[in-house]
């Protein structure tokens, strides 16, 4: 891959707060402290936490708003460029657009398999705003602010993206101990390859926004397929899960092995 050099158009004297991984870091640790507090003072287990809609609110739409209005009043605080869409647009390749398109897919067996019928349409519309709110705070969180971290100090762009990744994977440790269990683990890992997804959805659009929506939109069918997926393409998930993680796999070898790039 070519290589890509593009400096901010707003200037190291436009921020508040210089873009650093210290703050990158300082950002996540607040926010995990923040929402996870909130959802584990709830006193809710994991495993129920989309079990009635008055849970949902408690453990995930109040705790994703406040987080996502203290991320957004950051942001408006700190001044930061290229959140919203990267300053240039890197290069894709078929193996790097695979994994996203396999993401996507991936999505269609679990809605269609929910059996719809039985969940009442409150439940439905919570389950909703979570998705929506999980997709903005987090690619705010991640593929915006921690990514943005990351691109400071003439980092290459490889690198930015896998170290990007491994903080959403270990985002989701203190979910390991809300209740969720040995079984976290298997999250954690999970939310690593899917954070390199949806770097490249970013990477692929040069906009935060798709990543969002796709974030979302993986997140509606998995809360709903969890508890209420049936049949043959409830089945399905695994496999397909399973091919996303090995495309996601070979797309971050070849960025290692071959992107010099380096975005500011």
């Amino acid at each position: 891959m070519n290589a890509v050099h593009a400096k901010s158009t707003q200037g190291a004297r436009g921020h508040r707060i210089a873009p650093t991984p210290f703050v990158g870091i300082a950002v996540v640790i607040a926010y995990i402290v923040v929402v996870a507090g909130m959802q584990f003072a709830s006193g809710i287990d994991y495993g129920d936490w989309f079990a009635t809609t008055d849970n949902v609110y408690r453990t995930a739409v109040i705790p994703l708003l406040v987080g996502s209005i203290l991320l957004v009043a950051f942001l408006y605080w700190a001044r930061w460029d290229s959140i919203w869409r990267d300053s240039v647009r890197l290069p894709m390749s078929i193996v790097l657009w695979v994994p996203p398109i396999l993401f996507g897919l991936a999505i269609v067996p679990r809605l269609i398999a929910v059996d719809w019928a039985v969940i009442g349409a409150d439940l439905i519309v919570a389950v909703a705003l979570t998705a929506v709110l999980v997709g903005f705070a987090e690619e705010v969180l991640f593929r915006g602010i921690f990514l943005r971290s990351m691109r400071s100090g003439d980092r290459p762009e490889a690198w930015c993206a896998v170290w990007t990744a491994v903080a959403f994977g270990l985002f989701h440790i203190p979910n390991i101990f809300m209740g969720q269990g040995p079984s976290g683990i298997f999250q954690v890992v999970l939310a690593t390859f899917s954070g390199f997804v949806l770097y490249l959805f970013r990477r692929g659009f040069g906009l935060i926004v798709v990543a969002m929506f796709f974030h979302g939109l993986w997140d509606f069918s998995v809360f709903l397929d969890g508890d209420f997926g049936e049949g043959v393409l409830h089945d399905l998930s695994l496999p397909a899960l399973l091919l996303v993680v090995i495309a996601t796999a070979v797309a971050a070898v070849v960025i290692v092995k071959r992107e010099r790039a380096v975005v500011r």
